[in-house]
Order: structure tokens, then sequence, then C-alpha cells
């Protein structure tokens, strides 16, 4: 009785395994290829030159850190 129910949890868990298995298996790839200099990121959401936004970011490092 007991190498029935051992051998069909075996068959149970080999079964398992091979689903997981070729589920691994797939032709899709989720790789990004950089290109040197190339930004592929979103597009930047603040406004102004890089000079502006180091202005506004020194204006509030001033304002945080202003007791030190």
């Amino acid at each position: 009785m007991k190498t029935v129910a051992f051998s069909s949890m075996l068959r149970w868990i080999t079964g398992l395994v091979m689903l997981c298995l070729m589920l691994a298996c797939s032709d899709e790839t989720r790789v990004t290829l950089h290109e040197a200099h190339v930004y592929k990121g979103a597009t930047d959401m603040h406004e102004g030159d890089g000079l502006t936004r180091q202005n506004r970011l020194r204006q509030r490092a001033l304002r945080a850190f202003s007791d030190r």
C-alpha cells in the first residue's frame, strides 16, 4: 500500500518538476542591449537645463542644511 502511494506521489512530483522546467524554457528574451552613449530610458521630467536644475538643488540643500 505504501509503495503505491509513494509511486503516485513520485509521479506527481516528477510531473511538477517537468512542468516547471518546461515553463522555464522560453524564446522570449527580456534583455536590453545597450549601446555606448545612447540613453534608452524614460525622458527627463524636469524642465530647464542642467544649470537651472543644479541651482534649484543647491537652494534646496542650503535650506535643509542651513544649521551646519
